[in-house]
């Protein structure tokens, strides 16, 4: 049975006297499914009642209700928090579908008559159950004889559905914090990118901080504001600690003034500076596109000595690209590639293998120039300098690619370095 299909049902009694038309139905939590538990009856002129289930009768043939008792005998139900109305929290609310990475609505709710009960069993999120509360099951029917094309019904387990904030009417799909982190954080950014801004923060909240911390940056850039907005300011902090400074200043760049300072006073201090750092500069200028996570060594280790530093260190694959040999006063000196170290000998002093001319930009380099050096040098990533030849950050060929592709095509490109 469909609540599509008994909403507006005349109610009568035993006797035949009229009490309203059925508006909606309330489930109770149970055991294993929610049982219904009241039936809401406009009556006229009085405006609805909340009737408890057990003055009902519901005949299974021809899916109606009726009375069980006179209508003066009909005993009122109240709605407590932990209950759910059917029509008013259910129907045409929104779902997370995490089979086809997708936000869906709602068009009907399906209830099963079991040992003189009723339950919530499901709901449906397929055009099928759209035409069928329109009315027009009948005439589709015969219009898919014709056209051989039958519409369709998704019907999503009840046990794969919760209510969350009762009372406001949202949905979301129950999956385990477990289960949401084994989908790709690309996933969950499409799932996410679809939903409202509490959705959203509440989505993001169930994923261990990590995976929150991906899911973040796979999202489309005006939704990553919003989502930290909606974010209590430890977590949010938490979160963008997880983040590359270049990636969490350019989300904080985007929220309120308040809020960035209540998040950055809640980050660790270091991180917290690196942002702050960051956000002192231009938009698509060098400083303003760099990340300050990059591997830095002396000259005076040894290729064994370096390889153990960054064991030690376990940076992110993209700021390894190349390791950077700065003198003792932060002067970038030299450069050496991963293909260099690999096959240096082990006690070979990295002096002896460094390249000493560096290309590099300075923090005021536009995005053209940033992009035509890494183009004519085939740098998978650049350092970036002050006046004083100290080295303030690195820019990835990822960040670069992202700021000059057109809006429509950077989310075709894959992160192939995140």
């Amino acid at each position: 049975m469909y609540l599509s299909f008994v909403l507006g049902q005349l109610i009568k009694d035993p006797e035949g006297n009229e009490l309203g038309r059925l508006d909606d139905l309330v489930a109770s939590p149970a055991p294993h499914l929610p049982v219904i538990s009241a039936v809401v009856v406009r009556v006229n002129r009085q405006g609805n009642r909340s009737i408890s289930w057990k003055c009902f009768n519901y005949d299974p043939d021809s899916e109606r209700f009726s009375l069980a008792v006179p209508v003066d005998q009909a005993t009122d139900y109240r709605i407590g928090d932990e209950d759910l109305l059917l029509k008013t929290n259910v129907m045409d609310k929104q779902i997370v579908d995490v089979h086809d990475y997708r936000v869906v609505r709602v068009n009907d709710v399906r209830i099963e008559p079991t040992g003189g009960r009723l339950y919530l069993v499901g709901v449906d999120t397929g055009m099928r159950g759209l035409v069928r509360r329109m009315g027009l099951m009948h005439f589709m029917d015969k219009l898919a004889k014709v056209i051989k094309v039958k519409p369709d019904s998704h019907i999503i387990a009840w046990h794969d559905v919760e209510t969350f904030e009762r009372g406001v009417g949202r949905l979301k799909l129950k999956v385990s914090s477990e289960r949401l982190s084994a989908l790709h954080p690309s996933d969950i950014a499409r799932i996410v990118n679809e939903l409202d801004p509490d959705q959203r923060a509440d989505i993001i909240g169930s994923l261990d901080v990590e995976t929150a911390a991906e899911v973040l940056s796979e999202a489309h850039p005006e939704i990553q504001a919003s989502i930290v907005e909606n974010l209590e300011d430890e977590l949010a902090a938490d979160i963008l600690e997880e983040m590359e400074p270049d990636e969490a200043a350019d989300v904080l760049g985007d929220v309120s003034a308040d809020k960035r300072e209540d998040i950055l006073e809640e980050m660790e201090p270091e991180e917290a500076e690196d942002v702050k750092e960051l956000l002192s500069y231009e938009d698509n200028t060098a400083g303003g596109l760099m990340t300050t996570e990059y591997v830095a060594i002396s000259k005076d280790l040894t290729a064994q000595q370096t390889i153990e530093k960054i064991r030690e260190l376990e940076p992110s694959a993209e700021t390894v690209y190349y390791i950077y040999v700065t003198d003792s006063s932060e002067h970038l000196v030299g450069v050496i590639s991963l293909r260099d170290l690999i096959i240096a000998q082990p006690d070979t002093p990295v002096e002896d293998f460094m390249v000493s001319k560096v290309v590099h930009v300075h923090l005021d380099a536009g995005v053209e120039e940033i992009a035509q050096t890494m183009s004519d040098y085939n740098l998978l990533a650049v350092p970036v300098v002050d006046e004083e030849n100290r080295l303030q950050g690195i820019i990835t060929v990822d960040d670069t690619l992202e700021e000059i592709l057109p809006e429509g095509w950077r989310r075709r490109v894959p992160r192939l370095w995140r």
